[in-house]
């Protein structure tokens, strides 16, 4: 937003009013696409004439046992309204498995949500409808567990030699339906399951800092090392059921990039076909070309991001978002030069959910301070954090994220921190805890622009990238 040359920058809960440099370019997001104006018969539709795959009806029988797994309310930031796509389908659902002859005792529901925290049937309430999680008991809608030996199964290992950990209902359900709700490019497909309803002997092969990485962002899926991984996972999980005469039914809906976002595609059918469809329309929705990088790149960061979904936005949150989900919003190159500075604009709060989040609160206080090498924090914390007695309990029984998970979010920012020669934190409101992330804590955006310009030069050129909506920039 600008008024009188003034741009309003997303601040936290907030927006500052900051006066830019008049040779700063100021990109423009992608419009929102037309919604789909009937949703529900659109999938009725893909479910009668699935991409590579049988039609539902075909695919099971009164004999069969069936599951239903959904992505978990992570996914998206800005609830939908008035109704979610995951309980609108799984209604759809139930009357084709009945229509099918499948009764509704063979039918269960798994929510995946990987190594993320489990949720309370209230949480489950603002994907799935008022009614439906206190109506199911808890044999027939469940959180998946990674921790729980006896739900979980190895299949084996890729050809270069990665783990594939999953939970048993994908290879014992007659039928695997999952709901998938990919708002980016990096979600979706064969991540669904690998992840989803992986485990962490699986997930720390892919969801580590590595030393070597080539800078392919995660959002551009013909290039990415992650989802060539994820593929070459997911063919293991595709011949093991293939072996028993077993396909995954995939379900992907893509939203618009409004607020909150409305579906324009729904897909049915294979992985691989179904979210080739899925990743046709999302380039549509999100992708933004832009031409040339910059020196100086600003982002506003909201208090919102997927891992503080229902809760409370830390440290460790700001810099994720600022450096997995800001400046690695990219395809080609990233929108800032080698050697460029990021600007990121938010209070950067000293604020943890004792319940939610206890490992991250132990990570920041106790080893940020003198450890900040993501790889050397990983090397030395992820297998203690992960197996942790305490924090599998918290994971497994009480609402907690998995042990590990802040070592995941931290060890993301790895590529970002050695592209850039600094990350200025405009507006942090507590110094210590900008320094703690490894940025440069500033009272204004104006002071943080002007420091760059010292050290970048004065005519350095700027980049604000205002936010929302949600996009991805193609830079040449």
């Amino acid at each position: 937003m600008t008024t009188n040359g003034m741009h309003a920058i997303v601040y936290g809960d907030g927006f500052l009013q900051v006066k830019l440099p008049e040779r700063a370019r100021v990109l423009q997001p992608p419009d929102p696409l037309p919604p789909l104006q009937d949703p529900a018969r659109v999938l009725r539709e893909a479910l009668q004439a699935p991409t590579d795959h049988e039609p539902l009806r075909k695919l099971v029988g009164p004999k069969a046992q069936v599951t239903i797994t959904f992505d978990d309310p992570v996914m998206p930031i800005v609830p939908m309204q008035p109704q979610d796509f995951r309980e609108l389908a799984i209604g759809i659902l139930f009357e084709e498995l009945e229509a099918a002859g499948v009764p509704r005792s063979r039918v269960r529901l798994v929510c995946a949500n990987a190594l993320h925290r489990k949720w309370t049937a209230k949480e489950l309430t603002t994907i799935l409808g008022p009614r439906l999680p206190y109506l199911l008991s808890p044999g027939h809608l469940s959180c998946h567990d990674a921790e729980d030996p006896e739900a979980v199964v190895h299949l084996g290992e890729t050809e270069r030699g990665f783990e594939v950990e999953v939970n048993r209902v994908v290879t014992d359900s007659d039928l695997l339906i999952y709901l998938s709700m990919p708002v980016t490019p990096f979600n979706g497909g064969w991540k669904s399951t690998v992840v989803g309803l992986g485990t962490w002997r699986s997930i720390r092969q892919h969801h580590r800092p590595f030393p070597f990485a080539s800078g392919k962002s995660t959002m551009d899926h013909r290039n990415s090392s992650f989802q060539k991984l994820l593929n070459e996972m997911g063919q293991l999980v595709e011949r093991t059921l293939a072996a028993k005469g077993r396909e995954i039914f995939q379900i992907e809906c893509v939203l618009n990039n409004a607020e909150p976002g409305e579906p324009i595609g729904i897909f049915a059918g294979s992985v691989g076909g179904t979210h080739g469809e899925a990743l046709t329309l999302m380039e549509r929705q999100q992708v933004l070309p832009v031409r040339g990088q910059s020196d100086v790149l600003i982002y506003g960061v909201p208090n919102r991001e997927h891992y503080s979904k229902l809760s409370i936005m830390n440290p460790i949150h700001v810099r994720n978002w600022g450096l997995s989900y800001s400046f690695a919003r990219f395809r080609n190159k990233p929108l800032v030069r080698q050697g460029g500075i990021l600007i990121l604009v938010n209070p950067c709060l000293r604020q943890f959910h004792p319940i939610h989040h206890p490992s991250y609160i132990e990570l920041f206080e106790k080893v940020l301070p003198y450890l900040q090498d993501p790889v050397e924090i990983w090397d030395t914390y992820a297998e203690d954090y992960a197996r942790r007695p305490e924090y599998v309990h918290k994971y497994r029984h009480a609402y907690g994220y998995h042990g590990a998970h802040p070592l995941i979010l931290y060890g993301q920012g790895l590529y970002p921190m050695r592209h850039l020669s600094s990350v200025f934190m405009a507006g942090a409101t507590d110094p210590e805890v900008a320094a703690c992330l490894g940025f440069e804590p500033f009272r204004t955006v104006e002071a943080a622009i002007r420091e760059a310009e010292a050290r970048l030069g004065s005519g350095c050129s700027i980049t604000y990238a205002p936010r929302p909506p949600e996009y991805i920039c193609e830079v040449t």
